[in-house]
């Protein structure tokens, strides 16, 4: 390693403070890795940094933040950001961050910011397609928040999460947020989806060939509605046959 390389390496360790020296400056699953230059995650903690002191210094919104149960990967709703921030006025939010994803509350917190700028900013009238849009660059500062905690401070993997980070690289982020259905984008993730269906397709092909841990098995069979019907006929009877004979046990006694 050259000298200025090195260099380099200090400088950011004493920027971060406590970050280890190297970091990861990769995201790295089975079949895929990104690596990040130092610069860039400069560049993204400055930025996680400055959204934070906005979540604590902005008179204009009160943010309640805390961290409730773990997050499991095959249940993995509870940890997606956009159910993780709950906007319930224009100058309140509640945070509730997954038990288990300590180390990304600085992505939650990028998230937070700037979907209650949206919040506070956005036309009632706009249009899906603006909606969606915005959606997008408040769901890339969470990407950036998560690339930090997991490359600068040994944040654990979570497939759910990494999936962001890879689909924004390949630009999938708008068709994800709208097959994942968004709920910050409400009734529009499915408009969009039944617009764009070719994005969603290339979504879901590029989802089972990178993340196919998180595509839901479909070998299972499902149970025919035929099979679940019951006649009211067959239960009244199968019930009456197993209750207890009252006049039967009066007459024993």
């Amino acid at each position: 390693m050259r000298w200025r390389d090195q260099a380099l390496l200090v400088a950011v360790a004493i920027l971060i403070g406590s970050t280890p020296a190297l970091g990861q400056r990769s995201i790295t699953t089975e079949r895929d890795t990104i690596v990040f230059e130092l610069p860039t995650l400069q560049v993204m903690l400055d930025t996680a940094r400055a959204l934070f002191r906005d979540l604590q210094e902005d008179p204009r919104v009160l943010y309640s933040t805390v961290f409730g149960p773990p997050a499991e990967v095959t249940a993995a709703e509870s940890a997606y950001p956009w159910n993780v921030v709950s906007p319930t006025s224009d100058s309140t939010v509640n945070v509730i961050m997954p038990g288990n994803l300590r180390e990304a509350d600085r992505a939650y917190y990028n998230y937070a910011v700037m979907r209650m700028r949206v919040v506070r900013g956005q036309d009632p009238d706009g249009s899906c397609e603006l909606l969606i849009q915005a959606e997008e660059e408040v769901l890339s500062s969470y990407v950036d928040g998560w690339i930090v905690a997991r490359t600068l401070f040994g944040g654990p993997a979570f497939q759910p999460m990494d999936e962001l980070v890879f689909a924004r690289e390949v630009d999938l982020l708008r068709p994800l947020l709208a097959a994942r259905g968004n709920v910050s984008i409400g009734v529009c993730a499915a408009q969009w989806a039944a617009e764009h269906p070719d994005e969603i397709a290339a979504y879901e092909s590029w989802r089972s060939e990178a993340f196919p841990e998180l595509v839901p098995d479909k070998s299972v069979p499902e149970l025919e509605s035929d099979e679940l019907d019951v006649d009211d006929g067959d239960l009244e009877a199968e019930v009456e046959a197993n209750e207890p004979s009252n006049v039967e046990e009066s007459a024993e006694n």
